[in-house]
């Protein structure tokens, strides 16, 4: 059955159901539908993530990316697409918005120039096209020159590999990767993305977020076949040590070969090491297809996990400044705290105050009626509740208790402790 989708909805549903069932649903396979998903750039749930959600813990949620493209916008399951790759028409889209950015004129796209294999004449001339290879680089995109400096002055291992950062390959192959590099550097500049190398090895870069990546080339570790002159060597070795033996003396252990070697396949890989969630981060040579004849999918792939970077750091930079704003307003909170308890005792000190005032206005009023008939002791103590009172009423007085207050800044006319916002959760 054929089911119509926009981009949101079918992110919406490989989000919210296992892929194994909704491609059930569909009537096709989960890799089908997989791969859907991948070519109109919708991330999928990695491994782990149901298991996660099963077990009521977290789990991150790769976002949609956003594009205006209208060959990404409606998405056929189930049958066949008639509106061509989506991934080639974002290619030529991305390039042209670059273009516009930089303030040129849309340019036509030049592909790079390819080599593929002739058909032999007993072939017919509809047989699968041979894999596409890039000729040879003599001049190197600026970007790539210290890269491509490395890989020819590289001091090879016994088993002719080269390795510099971020790429291991076998000698033979390092034309092909200079050349790959290359064109690389001119598609990702297309997009608007810089290809460069630091000391984590490649990286492709829109500032300030960058993907690290690598090319490597596919070996296997097999059994090393001695030579001739290595055999003959250890034989004599094998004489030598005997003799020594029969001396009563010992020879130390050598070792004339090596017990297995690296077999090179000429496959390459490119892989993404920061990837986004559920989205293709490797791409490798096949049987039918080269690294160099999925260039602009690598290079739309590369743009993509840019782009999820970038949303990934805004987000961690949105939740620290989130982060920030609640610890200001719960500071702002505990100080507010603090003044309430501060302006309380003042006003119950001013209270006590006027109490005890009121208090000793009576008291000494009855003690003045008797103060002729009273001892020393007696006036002395009036004379030290007047001069009490005194003090209490100075302390009341409208002067010096604004000056008071104003110390203390318990009621500034520019609250800087207001929350607009009101008391934080």
């Amino acid at each position: 059955m054929n089911r119509t989708f926009s981009r949101q909805e079918l992110y919406d549903l490989v989000w919210s159901t296992p892929i194994l069932q909704l491609a059930d649903q569909f009537g096709i396979s989960d890799r089908g539908l997989a791969k859907t998903c991948e070519r109109f750039h919708i991330a999928v749930p990695g491994r782990g993530y149901w298991a996660k959600i099963e077990a009521g813990l977290p789990a991150t949620k790769t976002p949609l990316w956003k594009t205006d493209n209208s060959a990404f916008q409606t998405i056929e399951i189930g049958g066949a697409q008639h509106r061509g790759n989506p991934q080639l028409a974002f290619a030529a889209k991305a390039e042209q918005d670059a273009v516009l950015a930089a303030g040129a004129e849309p340019a036509t796209k030049v592909k790079a120039p390819v080599v593929r294999k002739p058909v032999a004449e007993t072939e017919a001339v509809n047989e699968t096209p041979a894999p596409v290879t890039f000729e040879a680089v003599k001049r190197p995109h600026s970007v790539v020159v210290g890269i491509v400096l490395e890989l020819r002055n590289a001091i090879l291992d016994r088993d002719g590999e080269i390795s510099i950062k971020g790429v291991r390959i076998h000698k033979d192959s390092r034309a092909r990767t200079i050349a790959f590099l290359h064109h690389l550097a001119l598609a990702l500049e297309a997009r608007s993305v810089s290809l460069g190398q630091d000391n984590n090895g490649l990286k492709a870069e829109i500032a300030p977020d960058a993907i690290r990546f690598e090319i490597l080339e596919g070996r296997s570790l097999e059994k090393h076949d001695p030579t001739p002159s290595e055999l003959r060597k250890q034989l004599e070795y094998e004489r030598r040590q005997d003799l020594a033996r029969r001396r009563g003396q010992w020879l130390p252990h050598e070792s004339f070969y090596p017990e297995y070697d690296y077999h090179y396949s000429s496959k390459l890989s490119f892989e993404v090491h920061n990837w986004a969630d559920g989205a293709r981060k490797k791409w490798s040579d096949g049987k039918r297809q080269t690294l160099e004849g999925v260039l602009e999918s690598i290079a739309d792939g590369v743009l993509y996990h840019l782009h999820f970077d970038k949303a990934r750091r805004e987000k961690r930079e949105e939740d620290e400044r989130r982060w920030q704003h609640m610890a200001r307003r719960r500071e702002l909170q505990t100080r507010r705290a603090d003044r309430e308890q501060k302006r309380i005792l003042f006003l119950g000190e001013l209270a006590a105050y006027q109490k005890e005032a009121e208090e000793l206005k009576v008291t000494i009023a009855n003690a003045t009626a008797v103060i002729a008939q009273g001892e020393p002791e007696y006036r002395r103590m009036i004379e030290w509740a007047e001069s009490r009172l005194a003090y209490l009423e100075a302390q009341n007085a409208l002067g010096p208790l604004t000056a008071n207050l104003k110390s203390q800044n318990l009621f500034p006319e520019n609250d800087e402790l207001f929350d607009p916002e009101g008391d934080p959760p």
